[in-house]
């Protein structure tokens, strides 16, 4: 069973061998899964123990209470399941249990494997990104290069789904919105577009529309213990990317399923190939949807969870 959040949970593990939490919740949480006899997986897709300073300004920074607390509920459980080996280091600090990697896969069933012909009513290339507002940094480091492109390209639009703020004169905008991350971009030339839950994620997805997508990214510890996440998603809709080096050099073939850009000039040139040749755009967008589909299917690796989640049941 998954205990995704504990103030809701009524603390019945009804019968599971297994509980994996997906949020840091408390000692007693596990305490209470061990006495119904049931064993207990931690599983983390980012480094949330630590805190990361001020220069990271949407990040939660963490009290030496919540950080102490946090550290005895990983060293309670009976293994932590991780996304990546950077972040099996990171849990290995807190605990003398199994720590195992289980890779990001594509979950297609929840996916879905279908394109939607969207008939355009204009000829503009849109240019896209979507995400969280952890990303703020991530945002501002990329932002003299799309300006630069959108400057250089006229019918380029740029596109920022969930985080990125709406622009308006009024400050009230931003209060209710959140920050204008983009001022410095033309109104007319971006287009800003709320998130939606996960459940309705896909096809939100879908109907962005985006020629080409982003996935900036600074060089810090945060990031390095971020999974490729988009790249799974851009390339499943067979959308071009570019990308900052952290995470995406494992997965992203330089110039076959994605562009890595390490510089502010890296990225215009990279965008600036994309947009100036849409064989190019079909070519790389194609030969990375393949690829997703061919390797990184989550029907053709589940028996990896299996195999963890047996082990650690005692099953």
């Amino acid at each position: 069973m998954f205990v995704a959040s504990h103030k809701q949970w009524n603390g019945d593990v009804v019968g599971a061998n297994l509980a994996i939490l997906e949020m840091l919740t408390g000692p007693h949480i596990v305490d209470e899964c061990h006495r119904q006899g049931a064993k207990v997986i931690y599983e983390a897709d980012d480094a949330v123990i630590d805190s990361y300073g001020r220069e990271r300004k949407n990040l939660q920074h963490i009290g030496p209470n919540w950080r102490s607390n946090a550290i005895e509920t990983v060293r309670r459980c009976d293994a932590v399941t991780v996304s990546n080996e950077t972040l099996k280091k990171n849990y290995s600090r807190f605990t003398k249990k199994p720590v195992y990697v289980l890779p990001f896969y594509m979950d297609f069933d929840w996916y879905g494997r279908d394109l939607i012909d969207i008939k355009r009513t204009t000829d503009e290339i849109r240019l896209g990104w979507f995400g969280s507002k952890g990303h703020l940094e991530d945002l501002k480091m990329v932002t003299p290069a799309i300006k630069r492109v959108l400057e250089k390209y006229p019918k380029v639009k740029f596109v920022y789904c969930g985080y990125g703020g709406m622009s308006s004169d009024r400050l009230l905008t931003e209060v209710g919105w959140g920050e204008d991350v983009f001022r410095d971009i033309p109104r007319e030339r971006r287009e800003f577009i709320i998130g939606v839950p996960d459940e309705h994620w896909t096809t939100k997805h879908r109907l962005l529309d985006f020629d080409i997508g982003i996935s900036p990214l600074i060089d810090d510890y945060f990031n390095h213990c971020k999974t490729y996440t988009k790249w799974l998603e851009y390339s499943v809709l067979g959308t071009p990317a570019v990308f900052s080096p952290p995470v995406y050099t494992e997965v992203v073939k330089h110039g076959k399923t994605g562009f890595i850009a390490k510089t502010e000039d890296d990225w215009v040139k990279y965008l600036s190939k994309l947009i100036e040749d849409k064989q190019l755009r079909n070519k790389i967008g194609q030969t990375a949807r393949k690829e997703v589909f061919e390797k990184w299917d989550l029907d053709d690796h589940w028996q990896k969870w299996v195999e963890v989640y047996a082990k650690v049941a005692g099953l």
